[in-house]
C-alpha cells in the first residue's frame, strides 16, 4: 500500500485555529481520532497529518480546510466585550474565560447568519441606556417576557424558575448559553448583536443565583455593553456605573417594588421599617426564587434593610448544592441544556429548510448523528 498523503498545514495556523476554537488539545484529538501527543508533534512541526486528519481538523475546528495552510495566523479580532470587575481589581480574563468568550462569539456568528438566512424577525431586546431609570426599564422587560409575580412565585423551585426564565427570554430571540467556567471565573458574559443577542451563564453557582446573573446580563443587552463580568451582584463597594444599572435593573426585574412591599407588609414591615432577620430575608428569597445575596441587596434598595444584614450572610449561599452533575445524560442532552431551545430550533429549521446540511448541524452541535433526530421531533412536538 502507499503511504497516506501528508498535509503541509502551518504549525502557527493549527494552535492559533485550536486556541480561537474553544476546544481544549485533548477534546481536538479525541474528535478526530488521534492522541494528543501526535496533534502536538502536528501543532509544533515535527511532523504533519495525513489528509484525512487534516480535513477532520478543519471540520472540528469549523474552518475552511484551505485556512490550514495559510502562511501564518490570520490577525485575530479583540474580544466583543469589556471586562467588569470590582473598581482596582487588576485581574485579567483568565485562558479558559477567553476560550469561551470566542467560542461563544463565533456561534453567534453561525446563528445570526441562520436567522437572517430563514428570515426570523429580530429579538425584541428593549433599548435603554445607564441615564435611564434601571426600575423602569425592569417593568419594560417583564412586560416583554409575559411573567407575572404570581407565575414567579408559584415555580416550584429555582430550578423551575431558571427554567422558565430561560425560556422567555429565549422566545423573544435572545440566546442563552450554558457554560462550565469555574467558581474563580466570570459569573456571566453577553454578546450584542442584531439577530443573535446571547447571554452566557457560568454554571458553577447554583439557580437561583444563576437568575440574578441571567438578568443583570440581560441589562448589558438593553443598554447595549457587552460585557463580561466577574460579578453580577454586588460583592464589592468600588463597582463601576454600568454594573450598578445592571445591579440594579436585575432586581427591579426579579422583584418589582409594589409586589416586594406588599409582601414585607404581610410580615408586618410598614413604611420605614427594616429587616434585621437573615431568616426572613431568606423567606423572602425563597418567594422569587432569587439568591440571598440578591434579595437583602434589593431590600436595602427599598430601605428595608441595611448592609449590617448583607454582612451577615455566609460565603456559601451562592454555591450548588453537593452531588448531581447531570450523571446519565446524553451527549445531545448535554448539548441541547448547553446551547438553548432557541438554538437547536434554529438548526433544525435550517435543515428543514436546506440553508445547512444535516452533517454540518451535527457538527455545530457536536452530537451523534442519531440524535438529531431527537431534536427534531422535540422541535416540531414544541411548536
Amino acid at each position: 500500500m502507499g503511504r497516506a498523503t501528508e498535509v503541509p498545514v502551518t504549525p502557527s495556523v493549527l494552535r492559533w485555529a485550536i486556541e480561537q476554537s474553544g476546544y481544549s488539545t485533548e477534546d481536538v484529538a479525541h474528535a478526530i481520532g488521534v492522541d494528543v501527543a501526535s496533534l502536538e508533534e502536528w501543532a509544533s512541526g515535527d511532523s504533519r497529518p495525513t489528509l484525512t486528519h487534516a480535513r477532520k481538523l478543519a471540520s472540528k475546528l469549523h474552518r475552511p480546510f484551505a485556512a490550514l495552510l495559510l502562511p501564518a495566523p490570520p490577525e485575530t479580532r479583540p474580544l466583543p466585550v469589556e471586562f467588569r470587575h470590582p473598581i482596582g481589581d487588576q485581574r485579567e480574563l483568565n485562558p479558559n474565560e477567553r476560550r469561551h468568550l470566542r467560542r461563544a462569539a463565533r456561534f453567534q456568528e453561525v446563528l445570526s447568519w441562520l436567522a437572517r438566512e430563514l428570515e426570523i424577525e429580530k429579538p425584541r431586546t428593549p433599548l435603554a441606556s445607564v441615564d435611564d431609570d434601571p426600575v423602569l426599564m425592569a417593568s419594560v422587560a417583564r412586560d416583554v417576557f409575559r411573567i407575572t409575580t404570581m407565575d414567579q412565585k408559584g415555580w416550584a423551585t429555582s430550578s423551575v424558575a431558571f427554567d422558565e426564565w430561560r425560556t422567555a427570554l429565549e422566545s423573544t430571540g435572545h440566546l442563552v448559553f450554558l457554560f462550565s467556567l469555574g467558581k474563580g471565573s466570570i459569573q456571566g458574559f453577553s454578546l450584542w448583536e442584531d439577530f443573535a443577542p446571547v447571554v452566557a451563564i457560568n454554571t458553577a453557582w447554583n439557580e437561583s443565583s444563576r437568575i440574578f446573573t441571567l438578568f443583570h446580563e440581560m441589562g448589558h443587552l438593553i443598554t447595549r455593553t457587552s460585557s463580561a463580568c466577574l460579578e453580577s451582584v454586588r460583592t464589592s463597594s468600588r463597582t463601576d456605573p454600568v454594573e450598578r444599572w445592571c445591579e440594579r435593573f436585575a432586581a427591579a426585574v426579579l422583584m418589582p417594588t409594589k409586589d416586594v412591599e406588599t409582601t414585607l407588609r404581610q410580615y408586618g414591615l410598614r413604611s420605614g421599617g427594616q429587616i434585621t432577620s437573615l431568616a426572613i430575608a431568606k423567606n423572602v428569597a425563597n418567594l422569587y426564587k432569587v439568591s440571598l445575596r440578591a434579595a437583602v441587596i434589593r431590600l436595602i434598595e427599598l430601605k428595608a434593610a441595611t448592609w449590617a444584614l448583607y454582612d451577615e450572610i455566609p460565603p456559601i449561599s451562592d454555591m450548588k448544592a453537593p452531588g448531581g452533575g447531570g450523571a446519565g445524560r446524553s451527549r445531545a442532552q448535554v448539548r441541547e441544556d448547553q446551547f438553548g431551545d432557541r438554538v437547536t430550533s434554529l438548526l433544525v429549521a435550517a435543515v428543514e429548510r436546506d440553508v445547512l446540511s444535516r452533517s454540518q448541524a451535527v457538527e455545530f452541535l457536536d452530537i451523534p448523528d442519531v440524535a438529531f433526530d431527537d431534536l427534531a421531533r422535540a422541535g416540531r412536538h414544541d411548536r
